[in-house]
């Protein structure tokens, strides 16, 4: 996946990149759209700076495609089966400890706590991948403005 933005700060080996909305999301609305607050609109990234780029350089950015779907599986669909396993097995929990009464309660709060434990466990991987890099995104290459325009046709 290639994605372009604006170095907006050098931290050591690594910049701050500004990127650019793509059009396809731009009015959606989800993030900010365009009543949205201008801080919604845009997103800043960590990225690896192989190439050294400077503060306001127009650079390409990419990921590893795989690692884009693993980390949106991880973030998305764990949680979904914590939270469906969770409720199947408070159903079965609340049966036998003899709570028929509060069957759907019970399983809807051990399915949210399972659901909650994930998360916390993805912030932990997250913290823990941060420092290592594998999944930051990389400068691969330097733009001027006559790039920005081909790429924008």
């Amino acid at each position: 996946m290639e994605r372009i933005g604006t170095v907006k700060e050098i931290k050591g080996e690594n910049a701050i990149v500004h990127l650019r909305r793509h059009l396809s999301c731009e009015n959606c609305g989800r993030c900010g759209g365009i009543l949205g607050a201008e801080d919604r609109r845009d997103h800043y990234v960590e990225v690896s700076n192989p190439l050294m780029a400077q503060k306001g350089q127009n650079v390409l950015i990419e990921i590893d495609d795989r690692r884009a779907l693993f980390i949106a599986f991880l973030l998305y669909l764990v949680p979904l089966g914590g939270l469906v396993a969770g409720i199947l097995l408070g159903f079965k929990l609340s049966g036998i400890l003899g709570w028929g009464n509060y069957r759907e309660l019970f399983a809807a709060a051990v399915g949210f706590v399972l659901m909650a434990l994930i998360f916390g466990g993805i912030s932990l991987w997250d913290r823990r991948v941060k420092r290592g890099g594998r999944f930051r995104p990389v400068i691969t290459a330097l733009l001027e403005e006559g790039d920005l325009q081909d790429r924008a046709d």
